[in-house]
């Protein structure tokens, strides 16, 4: 093997000769790959004989595979693309290489897959990289939890007021009917996603005691994103 752009003398490939003398070949290192390189060598009586020698002239540098990720965590029947995570591919000499993706992956399973990436260069060189693609079951929402109020908490008194008497005649009127209030609108008071790191529990456990803390009636909601994947929870207060 010879190096890219390394000067080599033709003769310093000979290792010993009886020729009279010998035609030797350019070498030209300028390039990688298999280089053929004939040799003549000429006999006492001019006759002539042919030799081919062959070279391997190599980059000195391997090639460079960088991938975006090294783990990929999807949900089962969620797209998936390998090629979209590689990050560069290439050679000082060759530029940008073709990588090959070996590896089997079923995203309609629950699982976890090795995929391996590689690529090599017009010197013979390789690259290898590999990535976890770990494919897993969407995950049921938890019932929510009602809270729990103390035992000596005050409960609203169940007397009725007092009837109002007519002036005129002494008897009891029926207390003038009131208009029922309209429910107040519910307010968004905060939200606890699991791309945070928050876990179903977790997050419902948080939203059940911050609406608690309010003092007012509340509720935790279940958030979806638009293909139906469940991403946290949401306190709105009433």
């Amino acid at each position: 093997k010879v190096k890219l752009n390394e000067k080599i003398e033709p003769v310093d490939l000979i290792r010993s000769t009886t020729s009279v003398k010998i035609l030797y070949p350019t070498i030209d290192t300028s390039s990688p790959g298999v280089k053929k390189l004939l040799y003549i060598a000429v006999g006492e009586d001019g006759e002539q004989k042919e030799f081919m020698k062959e070279i391997r002239v190599v980059a000195p540098k391997p090639p460079v595979l960088q991938l975006k990720k090294d783990k990929v965590e999807i949900y089962v029947k969620e797209a998936f693309d390998a090629r979209a995570y590689v990050k560069k591919a290439y050679s000082d000499y060759d530029g940008d290489l073709d990588v090959s993706i070996r590896g089997s992956f079923d995203v309609k399973k629950a699982g976890t897959y090795t995929i391996t990436y590689q690529v090599k260069d017009s010197s013979g060189h390789t690259a290898t990289k590999e990535l976890r693609l770990i494919v897993k079951e969407k995950e049921e929402a938890p019932k929510e939890k009602k809270p729990q109020h103390p035992q000596n908490a005050e409960r609203p008194s169940t007397a009725q007021p007092p009837k109002e008497q007519d002036t005129t005649t002494g008897s009891a009127l029926s207390p003038k009917a009131e208009k029922p209030q309209e429910p107040a609108p519910s307010i968004c008071v905060q939200t606890w996603l699991f791309a945070d790191g928050e876990s179903f529990s977790s997050a419902l456990e948080k939203c059940n005691a911050a609406g608690a803390a309010s003092g007012r009636r509340y509720q935790c909601d279940v958030l979806q994103d638009d293909a139906g994947i469940y991403t946290g929870y949401r306190l709105d207060l009433r």
